[in-house]
Formats: C-alpha cells, structure tokens, sequence
C-alpha cells in the first residue's frame, strides 16, 4: 500500500514505521528539526531492542508533492484538523480511505465534509508514543491499538485490507462493526478525566484514590454517556465503572494528554471535549453541568499561552 500519516508525531511515527518496516511505501507529513533528521538517517523505533533505523520511510513538509495514496493516517489535534484536511486533498484518489485517530467523536464528520465523507472511517488509538528527539519515536505504553471501521457498521473490503496490513506490521489492528459506539466509549472516559485532571493539575492515579476527585470524574463520565444517549449511542451500562477501572489500570503518575498541553501552555482540544458536550447538551436538553464549568473555567487557556 501507499500510505502517508498528516501530522508524524508520535502516534503517526509509531503506525507509519511499524508499516513502512512491513514492506509498504509511507510518507510521513512534518516539519523542522524531525523533518530534517527524518531525511537524513530514517525514522528511528526506539524499543526494548535498541534503536532501530527505517531508512525506507520518506518524509516531507509537501503534501502536495507526494501524490494519491491508498490511505492517509490523519493524527493532527483537532484544531489543526481543518487546514491540514485541507492539504491533504492532492493525496487524495478515488479509492483513499482517510483513518482518523483524534480524542474525540467528530473527526470523521469534520474530515468528510473536506475531502468527502464516502472516503472517512472512524478511528482511535490506545497507544502511547511520543518523538522524543527529532526523527526517533519511542511506544511508551503496553499496548498499541488501532481501531477503526466504516461508519455504518460494514467491515468493507478496504477496512479489512487495512486491518490486515496493520496486523503484518505488528501492531493491533481492529475493524470495527461499531465504530461510533467505540468512539464514544473512549470519549466519554476522556472527557471526564481530562476535565477533572486540567481543572485540579493532578494525575490519573490521584483522580482515582481522591475521594472528591474520583466523585466528579465519574459526574463528566455520566454527563457524557447522558449525551450520548440522546444521541442514540448505545454504550455498555457499565461504562462509568469500566471507565474508573481501566484509569485504576494505568501508572499512577499518568498524565492526560490535555493536561501536558496546559501545562506546556499549548492549545488545548477543549472545543472538542467539555466544549464539544456543552453544546450538543444545550441542543439535546441535556444537563451537563460538570462540564459547563469546566469549560468556562479552562476556555480561557483554549489558545495557549506560548506563541507556537
């Protein structure tokens, strides 16, 4: 396959050179120093083995120069999803499928509306990878799972072509027949943690063993299931007491995503979290009153607080 990932960072690097070592032909899309070393001496896997070269990898900062592909791994936060769906179109063919892998439930919509829906599945990660210098990526947790599937639950031809790919290139690779319901099943623990981890600055593991804290969390996990209901999502009746225990599961020191945006003072993806359930509760008439202050309370670090 020919396979390029908009937005190489950790996620994108991990996929695109677990792929690009199995044989198919991956361009990574990225900029700067990690572009620069990329070019000059392949993506390194750094791993329990040492420090492996993909030397077969391309990488470039041109979209626009690396032609249609077979599948784009669209891994950019959500507030840089527009523009860069936006130059991804030069790689997109008639038979692309874009794989979206954001921390939230709108991005197939959102990608589709650019580059037309028939060619967008939905998409998520379980894995934790970051670029820890420029050009070698490092898989920090136990697992790395891709899921993903068609939206109207049909496991197509292509979405098994790609799983298998996945498969060969030694990572987890998942079609699935309920990728909206998965999709949410992820938010909705997310939401209510990053919100509750933002909000106190503290971590997973003190979420979870703090009395107060673990009690609000699982108020955003109920408010967002509640959302989720109204929108016709079935999710497991479970899902708060699964949510908590895959948190309890997790390293202590475990710090969310959002949470190292803020801290970083980088954008943070709230519009598409506490945001994101604020409106659609507003428009359902569902109360989701957590999460209404949480949003008001972080919005006014939305932007960031370091130019970038």
């Amino acid at each position: 396959m020919k396979i390029a990932v908009m937005g190489a960072g950790g996620i994108g690097c991990y996929l695109g050179g677990r792929l690009a070592q199995s044989g198919h032909e991956v361009t990574l899309i990225c900029r700067g120093a990690h572009l620069a070393a990329i070019r000059e001496r392949g993506l390194i896997m750094r791993g329990k083995n040492g420090d492996v070269p993909v030397r077969s990898i391309k990488a470039t900062d041109g979209p626009a120069t690396v032609g249609t592909v077979d599948v784009i791994l669209q891994c950019v936060k959500f507030y840089d999803l527009a523009a860069t769906s936006r130059q991804m179109l030069p790689m997109v063919g008639a038979d692309t499928l874009v794989v979206p892998v954001q921390n939230g439930v709108t991005a197939h919509e959102e990608i589709g509306a650019i580059v037309g829906h028939r060619h967008v599945v939905g998409g998520l990660v379980f894995l934790s990878s970051f670029v820890i210098a420029p050009g070698v990526v490092e898989l920090k947790s136990p697992v790395d799972q891709l899921i993903f599937g068609e939206i109207d639950g049909t496991l197509s031809p292509r979405v098994r072509a790609f799983r298998d790919a996945g498969v060969a290139a030694g990572y987890t690779a998942t079609a699935s027949g309920k990728i909206l319901a998965d999709l949410w099943s992820k938010f909705v623990m997310l939401t209510g943690t990053g919100a509750v981890s933002c909000l106190s600055r503290q971590p997973v593991g003190k979420l979870c063993e703090d009395d107060g804290l673990r009690a609000l969390m699982e108020q955003g996990i109920r408010e967002a299931v509640a959302v989720a209901a109204a929108k016709g999502i079935a999710l497991p009746a479970e899902i708060v007491e699964s949510s908590v225990a895959f948190n309890r599961s997790v390293k202590y020191g475990t710090r969310i995503s959002m949470l190292e945006d803020l801290e970083a003072g980088k954008p943070l993806e709230l519009d598409w979290a506490s945001g994101y359930l604020v409106r659609e509760g507003r428009r359902l008439g569902v109360p989701v009153p957590f999460h209404e202050m949480a949003y008001a309370c972080l919005k006014p670090f939305a932007a960031g607080t370091v130019r970038r």
